[in-house]
């Protein structure tokens, strides 16, 4: 099993108690050291999430549910334009205690189908804290629009001169020549000019 890394967004719950059932719950703020989301939106690092936590002792480790806001951050695939939508979030994961989890971790090695969704981010480190980041990552991304829109009928940018097609003059439009005639284009100028 690899060695437990440092908690990026630690919980402490030494003060949660040790018998099964014990609970104990937390309002708290967290500063994002890292963005969550996908490339096209996302809450940014640096921004403050407050979050209501309850913590519920089981005999695996402890049972963690976070909730909160936050406002995430992108540009429209069409027109590239700002986008901000203010999303609501809520998971429970179980962090397991490190025996436990190793012990869990080698079933799933002899049978593929039992615990699957086994994470070793998911585990009570031996100081007695939780790192929130990965809760936050698996709550805060299924939050976030598949396709990022300014709104739903945006027209996207004129394929010709990249102006965002919301903004252009009513009947925007470029005068095309099929490439096959472009050598003919300025013929009849050319015959105008000798005429003259």
């Amino acid at each position: 099993m690899k060695q437990i890394k440092k908690a990026v967004i630690p919980l402490d719950l030494a003060s949660l108690g040790s018998g099964e059932g014990d609970s104990k719950s937390w309002q708290v703020q967290v500063q994002l050291p890292a963005p969550i989301g996908t490339d096209d939106m996302a809450v940014p690092a640096g921004e403050t999430l407050d979050l209501q936590v309850l913590a519920v002792a089981i005999s695996e480790g402890v049972s963690i549910s976070v909730s909160g806001c936050a406002l995430a951050k992108g540009e429209c695939v069409r027109c590239l334009e700002p986008v901000e939508e203010a999303i609501e979030f809520s998971l429970s994961r179980i962090y397991y205690y490190p025996d436990e989890l190793a012990h869990l971790l080698n079933e799933v090695s002899d049978d593929s189908s039992v615990y699957a969704d086994l994470d070793e981010s998911y585990q009570v480190c031996p100081d007695s804290r939780v790192d929130l980041e990965p809760l936050l990552i698996d709550a805060i991304v299924p939050q976030i629009p598949y396709s990022v829109l300014c709104s739903p009928d945006c027209l996207g940018l004129c394929p010709d001169c990249g102006i965002a097609l919301a903004h252009a003059e009513a009947g925007h439009h470029h005068e095309k020549i099929d490439p096959r005639w472009s050598a003919l284009s300025g013929l009849f100028d050319q015959e105008g000019e000798k005429n003259a």
